[in-house]
C-alpha cells in the first residue's frame, strides 16, 4: 500500500517533518497516476537532500528520471554491479534476522561493493551506509570496537563533500553522533552540529530535526555539568530556529522550548544575558555594545579574573550572532586568541583545546573566500599543533601541518609574512614528526625553518623566533638519531638568545629552547663532561628568573632543570646534583595539578630520582623508596601517560617492589606486560615498534625471577608468553590463524592474508628514502623520493583494517582467542609429549615437562647470572670473528677454538648439566631468553673429556621462540599430500664475496637424494624463482652465502646471498604454504640472534619458521664446510635415497650428524657447533 504522493509532499512542507517523509511509502512512477508525478518528483527530491548516503542518491535519479533532468551514471554503474545485488540479499537478510551475523554480512556486502567501486562520490555514499552499521555491531556487542574506524572513514567522507553538496549537513550530524559515541571533546562535536544547524537553517523549510538535535546536545551538556555557557547556546539555537519557523510558516509555528530556555538562562546567568541573546540578532546596538565590551576588556590590565571575563564576553557576543552572520567569523577568531590567551597567560590547560574548537568551528562554517581565510588557516595550525603535544595526537598534528600547506598556497604581501607562515610550517612539521605521524616531515621542518630565518631581516623583532624554531626543528631530528643536527639545534638556539633583547618577555622561550639543545645533546651523545649540562642549567635558571612568581610555566622549568641534574648524576657521578634533583622534581609536582597533561612527565622525574637516591641507603632510604613506588604507581594510572610512560612506571614500581617485597612483584610485572600491546601496536610503523620492544629488555629475566620468587611458575610462563617474540609472536598467531581459517572461511583468510602482505611492504617503505637517478638522451639528473609519510599513514590504514578483520574473524567459532594472550593450562596440554626448557640469566630455569600434569619444575643455576653470561657471548663472539679472519695467525685461531670450547664447558657447568641432571627426557625444546639466546645450549658440554658430558650425548635438541609457537607446530596436522621433493637451490658466485666451491655440488647432491626436485643454481637461482618453487615442495634447501638479519639496520639488508640480489625476510614472510616441512638454510648466520634484541627472533630461520616451516635448520654462525654436514644429514633421512625424507626426524638427524662431526673433529668446535633445529 503506498501513500498519497500529494500528502507527502504538503506534510513536509507544512511540518518540516524529516522522519515522516523519509518514512513514506513511495509508489513506483508505473504505478503512479500522471497528474501526480510531479508530487512523486519533488518528494523523492526532498529525500535525496534529507539523506546522507547511497539511498539519498537512489532517490536523486528516481527525481531525476521523472522530472527530465540527467542521471547520474555513476550510481546506475554501482546498481548494476553484482556486488549491489548482494548487497540488497544481504540487506534483506538482515531486516528478517536482526541479528549479529546478518548484520555483519550485511557490513561485509558494504566492504565488496566499495571494492569494486572506483567512483570517489559513491564510496562516500557506500561509506556513510556502512559506518551506520558498524556503528549498530558496535551497540549489539555492547563495545566501541569501530568508534575510531568510523570518525576516520566520516572524516574521509566530508573532506570529498563539497560544501554546497546537499547531503553535507545530515553528514555534519552522521559525524557529530560519530564524535559525541567516541568521547571526543565537546567542542569537536559541537562544531559538526554547529556547521550542520548552519546549513539546516538555510533549507526551506528549515531541517528543524537538525536544529534540535543541536539544540538537545547542548541542552544535554550543561544538563551534564558542563559551563552555563552552553545552555546559553541551546537558547540561541532554539532561538534561530524559531525564526526560521517564523520565515517559513509565518506565525503558526511555535516553539515551547524557547520560552523555558530564556528563563533557564535568566536564571543560571543572568536575565539581562538572556535579554540579549533573545534579541540581539536582531538589534545592531547591542551587538555593538557587546563588541565594546569585549575590547574595553582588552585594554585592562592582566589581574586575576580578568582573563577568564575576557574570555566570557567574547564567548556571549560568538554565540549571539547568528551563524550566518557576517561578523561571526571575527568574533570566533576574538574566542579563539581569548582562550589563546587562557593556555598562555594564565595556566588553564583546557583552553587551548577550546581555542582549538573556536578555529575548528570557524573553519567549518566559514565560506573559503573569506578575507579572514589566511589568519584562520595559521590559527587552526599553531592550535592544533599546539594541542597535539598536549593530546600526543598524530592526527591533530596532521591538521596542523595541512592547514600550514594551506596558508602558504595563498598569496603573502610580502616576504616577512610568507617568513611567518613558514615558520608556522615548521612549527607544526616537528609536532607530526615527534607524535610519529610522517618520518619525513622532521627533515622537512629543518627546511622550511631555514627557509624562514633566510627571508627574514636581521632587523626584524621576530628573528630571534625564527632561530628558535629553527632549533626545536634541528633538536627533534636530532634527538630521532641523526645526532649530525645537535651542532645547528644548539647554535640556532644560541643565536636567538643573543638576537632577543633582555627585556623581550619572549626571551624566555629563547633561553628554554637553547638549553633544551645543549640538554638534548648532553643527554643523547652519552656525555661524561658535566660542562654542557652547567650550560644548560643555567640557561634554565636565567628563563627561571625572568618568570612572575605566580606564573604557570615556573613548575615545567623546574621540573626540567630536575631533569638535567639527574643526568648530570647519571652521567657524570655528581651526586649532589642527584639530591637538587629530587627537591626541584619534589616542588615541580607539588606546584602542577594534577589533571596537568604534564603531570605524568614530573611525576616520574620525581620517582625516578627517589629510586636513584635510595639505593644509597641512609635514614632516608625507605621513605625514598616509598615515594618513588608511590609516583610510579601514579603514572601508571594517570589517563594522561602515555602507554610508554607507564609501561616504564610499571617495570620501576616492579623492580622496586622485588627489592622490598617480592610477594607483589609478579603483580607488578603483569601490570608493565598489560601495558606492552598499546607501545608495539601494528598501527605504528616498524621502527617505533622496535623502539618499544627494546624497552624491554630484561623483562622476561624479571618475570622469571619473580615466578621462582612467588612459587608461581605457571603464572610466570604465561607472563612470558606476552612479554617476549613480541613481534614475531603477533606475526606468528596472524599467520596460524590463517592457516587454519583457510580450511573453513578462505574468504575472510584470503583477505587477513592480504592485508598481513600490504603492511609488510607498507612497513618496508616506512623507513627508506630513495635517490632515483635518470639518463634521457645524455644527460642524467635525480631527485630524491621518500615514501615514508605515505607509508605511515598506510600502515596506519591498514591496522584498522586488520583489526576488523581479527574480530571478524574471532566471532568464527574455534577462532575466539585469536591473538588473546594463552592460557597455561591449555597450552601445556597442547604440549603433552615435548619437554621445553626456559633458561633465565637471573639463575633459573623452568623444565616445562612433557607431561602436562606434572608440575613445573624450577631449576636453580647458580653460577648463571646476567654478567656471567654477557662475559660468555662476549668471549664467544670475539673468537668467532677470530676464526673466520684471514690475518689471523695460526696460534689465535688456534687459540680462538679452545675459547670455545671454554665458553661450551662453562655454558655445561652453569646450566645445561644441572638442567639435564634434572630431565629424564631425551629429546627436549630449548627456549632461551635475554642474554641466554646468544649462547648455544644445544652444543653445551666438556666436549674435551670424551665422557658424555655433552647436551649432543644426552638430548636431541631444537629451539623454539616460544612455547605458543611449539605447541601451534607440534599439533599442526600433516598435510595429506606432500611432495616428497626439495627445491634446492646453490649460489656459488656472487661480486665482493668469496667463491663457495661446493654450493653447486652440495645443492645437486640434496636434489640427488630426493628425485624430482627442482634445482636452482646462481643465475638461475633468482629471488622469484625460488619463491614460486617454494610453494610446491616439501624442503627446500639453501647452499649460499648468508648475512645476518639486524634491527639497527633495515631488515631486508639481512638474508640469503643470490647472484644478483638477495633472498630476504620479507620475501620469507609473504610465503603462505601449508606443505612446507623442513628448510635448511645452510649459509652463515641464518639463526644467529639479533644481539640488541636477543628476546625478538628476527633471524632469517624464524622467518621461514613463521613462514610455515615446520622444522628450520640454520646456522648461528659462520660455518666451514657446511657441505659436508647437510649431505650427510639428508642421506640419514633419506636412508641414503631410497625413501622420501622423514622430516620428523630432522633434529635427530642432525644432532648425530654433529656427533660425528665432532668426534672427527673435536679441536674445531666452530666446525660443529653452529648448526641448530628450530620448531617442531
Amino acid at each position: 500500500m503506498y501513500d498519497d504522493v500529494r500528502l507527502v509532499v504538503e506534510n513536509f512542507g507544512s511540518s518540516a517533518d524529516v522522519g515522516a517523509l523519509l518514512a513514506a511509502a513511495l509508489p513506483p512512477p508505473a504505478h503512479c497516476p500522471p497528474y501526480l508525478l510531479p508530487h512523486l518528483a519533488q518528494a523523492h527530491w526532498l529525500r535525496y537532500r534529507a539523506q546522507s548516503g547511497f539511498d539519498g542518491l537512489i532517490d536523486r535519479e528516481f527525481w531525476a528520471s521523472l522530472a527530465g533532468a540527467d542521471a547520474d551514471p555513476a550510481v546506475a554503474a554501482v546498481t548494476a554491479a553484482e556486488e549491489y545485488r548482494e548487497l540488497t540479499e544481504a540487506r534483506a537478510d538482515f531486516v528478517a534476522c536482526q541479528d549479529p551475523e546478518s548484520l555483519v554480512d550485511f557490513v561485509n556486502a558494504y566492504t565488496a561493493l566499495m571494492d569494486a567501486v572506483d567512483d570517489e562520490r559513491m564510496k562516500a555514499a557506500l561509506t556513510v551506509d556502512q559506518c551506520a552499521l558498524l556503528l549498530m555491531l558496535d551497540e549489539y556487542d555492547g563495545t566501541n570496537t569501530y568508534a575510531e574506524k568510523v570518525l576516520n572513514a566520516l572524516g574521509w567522507v566530508l573532506d570529498r563533500t563539497p560544501r554546497d553538496d546537499p547531503q553535507r549537513a545530515r553528514r555534519l550530524v552522521d559525524r557529530a553522533r560519530a564524535q559525541a559515541n567516541a568521547g571526543r571533546r565537546r567542542g569537536q562535536v559541537l562544531a559538526d552540529y554547529r556547521a550542520a544547524a548552519q546549513l539546516a537553517l538555510r533549507e526551506r523549510p528549515v531541517w528543524r530535526d537538525v536544529v534540535i538535535e543541536f539544540a538537545q546536545y547542548q541542552s544535554d551538556l550543561y544538563s551534564s555539568g558542563a559551563a552555563p555557557i552552553y545552555l546559553a547556546g541551546a537558547f540561541v539555537t532554539c532561538r534561530d530556529l524559531a525564526d526560521a519557523l517564523e520565515r517559513d510558516f509565518g506565525n503558526t509555528m511555535t516553539l515551547s522550548a524557547l520560552a523555558e530556555l530564556e528563563q533557564e538562562v535568566s536564571r543560571e546567568i543572568g536575565p539581562d544575558v538572556a535579554r540579549f541573546l533573545r534579541t540581539c540578532h536582531r538589534d545592531p546596538g547591542a551587538l555593538r555594545a557587546q563588541h565594546d565590551k569585549v575590547t574595553a576588556l582588552l585594554r585592562r590590565n592582566i589581574v586575576p579574573g580578568v582573563l577568564v571575563e575576557r574570555r566570557d564576553q567574547a564567548w556571549l557576543l560568538a554565540i549571539g550572532l547568528p551563524l550566518d552572520h557576517e561578523d561571526r567569523p571575527a568574533a570566533l577568531l576574538d574566542l579563539y586568541h581569548r582562550h589563546l590567551d587562557l593556555w598562555e597567560l594564565g595556566g588553564d590547560t583546557a583552553a587551548i583545546g577550546l581555542a582549538y574548537d573556536t578555529v575548528f568551528e570557524a573553519m567549518l562554517t566559514t565560506s573559503p573566500d573569506d578575507a579572514r581565510r589566511a589568519e584562520l588557516l595559521k590559527a587552526l595550525a599553531h592550535a592544533a599543533a599546539t594541542i597535539s603535544v598536549q593530546t600526543g595526537s598524530p592526527e591533530d598534528a596532521t591538521v596542523a601541518v595541512a592547514a600550514a600547506r594551506a596558508l602558504l598556497e595563498m598569496p603573502a604581501r610580502d616576504e616577512e609574512q610568507r617568513a611567518l607562515w613558514l615558520s608556522t610550517l615548521a612549527s607544526a612539521l616537528v609536532e607530526q614528526f615527534e607524535r610519529g605521524a610522517n618520518p619525513a616531515a622532521g627533515r622537512e621542518a629543518v627546511t622550511v625553518a631555514e627557509e624562514a630565518v633566510a627571508l627574514t631581516a636581521p632587523d626584524d623583532e621576530n628573528l630571534p623566533l625564527r632561530w628558535s624554531t629553527l632549533s626545536v626543528a634541528a633538536q627533534a631530528v636530532a634527538a630521532a638519531g641523526d645526532h649530525d643536527l645537535f651542532a645547528k639545534a644548539v647554535e640556532a638556539g644560541a643565536q636567538a638568545v643573543a638576537t632577543i633583547p633582555a627585556d623581550d618577555v619572549r626571551r624566555i622561550g629563547m633561553l628554554y629552547n637553547y638549553a633544551s639543545a645543549v640538554q638534548y645533546q648532553a643527554v643523547s651523545t652519552g656525555v661524561t663532561d658535566a660542562e654542557p649540562f652547567h650550560e644548560a642549567e643555567g640557561a634554565y635558571r636565567a628563563a627561571l628568573a625572568l618568570l612572575a612568581p605566580d606564573h604557570p610555566d615556573i613548575p615545567r622549568i623546574e621540573s626540567t632543570i630536575a631533569d638535567v641534574l639527574y643526568h648530570r648524576y647519571y652521567q657524570c657521578g655528581d651526586l649532589d646534583a642527584l639530591d637538587d634533583s629530587l627537591d626541584l622534581a619534589v616542588k615541580a609536582v607539588r606546584e602542577t595539578p594534577l589533571d596537568h597533561h604534564w603531570w605524568p612527565l614530573r611525576a616520574f622525574a620525581l620517582a625516578r630520582s627517589a629510586r636513584a637516591l635510595a639505593t644509597f641507603g641512609g635514614p632516608r632510604a625507605d621513605e625514598l623508596r616509598e615515594q618513588a613506588i608511590t609516583s610510579y604507581r601514579a603514572v601508571a594510572t594517570h589517563p594522561a601517560a602515555t602507554a610508554q610512560y607507564r609501561m616504564l612506571c610499571e617495570r620501576g614500581q616492579a623492580e622496586m617492589l622485588a627489592e622490598a617485597d617480592p610477594a607483589t612483584v609478579l603483580d607488578a610485572l603483569e601490570r608493565v606486560i598489560a601495558a606492552i600491546p598499546a607501545t608495539v601496536s601494528r598501527a605504528l610503523p616498524r621502527t617505533q615498534r622496535l623502539r618499544a620492544v627494546r624497552q624491554l629488555d630484561g623483562l622476561a629475566d624479571q618475570v622469571v625471577d619473580a615466578g621462582l620468587r612467588s612459587g608461581e611458575p605457571d603464572r610466570a610462563l604465561e607472563l612470558l608468553e606476552q612479554c617476549r617474540a613480541v613481534l614475531f609472536g603477533d606475526a606468528w598467531g596472524i599467520r596460524r590463524g590463517w592457516a587454519k581459517l583457510v580450511e573453513i572461511r578462505p574468504e575472510l583468510a584470503e583477505k587477513l592474508s592480504q592485508v598481513e602482505k600490504d603492511l609488510a611492504d607498507a612497513d618496508f617503505y616506512s623507513d627508506l628514502t630513495f635517490t632515483i637517478e635518470v639518463e634521457f638522451r645524455g644527460r642524467t639528473s635525480t631527485r630524491d623520493w621518500d615514501p615514508r609519510p605515505k607509508a605511515v599513514e598506510r600502515i596506519r590504514r591498514l591496522a584498522q583494517r586488520r583489526d576488523s578483520l581479527i574480530e571478524t574473524a574471532r566471532a568464527v567459532r574455534g577462532f575466539e582467542n585469536l591473538l588473546m594472550p594463552p592460557d597455561i593450562e591449555v597450552l601445556r596440554e597442547r604440549l603433552t609429549g615435548h619437554t621445553a626448557v626456559i633458561v633465565s640469566a637471573a639463575g633459573t630455569a623452568f623444565v616445562v615437562p612433557g607431561d602436562y600434569l606434572e608440575p613445573v619444575e624450577a631449576v636453580p643455576l647458580r653460577q648463571l647470572t646476567e654478567s656471567t653470561a654477557r662475559a660468555q657471548v662476549r668471549r664467544l663472539r670475539a673468537a668467532i670473528a677470530d676464526v673466520k679472519n684471514p690475518e689471523c695467525s695460526f696460534d689465535r685461531r688456534e687459540q680462538a677454538q679452545l675459547d670455545v670450547h671454554a665458553v661450551l664447558e662453562w655454558l655445561w657447568d652453569s646450566a645445561a648439566g644441572p638442567i639435564l641432571d634434572r630431565v629424564g627426557d631425551q629429546r627436549l625444546w630449548w627456549c632461551p631468553i635475554g642474554v641466554v639466546a646468544g649462547l648455544p645450549l644445544h652444543a653445551a658440554g666438556r666436549h674435551r673429556d670424551r665422557a658424555g658430558r655433552t647436551v649432543f650425548d644426552r638430548v636431541v635438541s631444537s629451539y623454539t621462540p616460544s612455547l605458543t609457537a611449539l605447541a601451534d607446530t607440534v599439533t599442526m596436522p600433516t598435510p595429506s599430500h606432500v611432495r616428497p621433493t626439495a627445491l634446492a637451490v646453490g649460489v656459488g658466485g656472487r661480486a665482493g664475496v668469496p667463491l663457495l666451491t661446493g654450493a653447486r655440488q652440495e645443492a645437486e647432491a640434496v636434489a640427488a637424494l630426493l628425485p624430482g626436485s627442482t634445482v636452482l643454481l646462481d643465475a638461475d637461482a633468482s629471488a622469484d624463482a625460488i619463491k614460486e618453487g617454494l610453494k610446491s615442495h616439501a624442503v627446500a634447501h639453501f647452499a649460499c652465502h648468508g648475512r645476518a638479519v639486524s634491527s639497527a639496520e633495515h631488515p631486508d639488508l639481512g638474508g640469503l646471498m643470490l647472484n644478483d640480489g638477495m633472498f630476504v625476510p620479507s620475501l620469507v614472510r609473504d610465503l603462505r604454504t601449508t606443505q612446507a616441512q623442513l628448510a635448511f638454510l645452510s649459509a652463515c648466520d641464518t639463526a644467529s640472534p639479533d644481539p640488541a634484541l636477543l628476546d625478538e627472533p628476527l633471524s632469517l630461520a624464524s622467518a621461514f619458521h613463521l613462514a610455515g616451516f615446520r622444522g628450520v635448520i640454520g646456522t648461528q654462525w659462520h660455518t666451514a664446510d657446511s657441505t659436508e654436514t647437510a649431505v650427510a644429514v639428508y642421506a640419514a633421512l633419506t636412508a641414503h635415497g631410497t625413501r622420501p625424507a622423514d622430516t620428523a626426524q630432522a633434529a635427530a638427524t642432525l644432532t648425530e650428524t654433529l656427533r660425528r662431526v665432532r668426534d672427527t673433529h673435536p679441536a674445531v668446535p666452530t666446525r660443529w657447533a653452529a648448526h641448530v633445529h628450530v620448531g617442531g
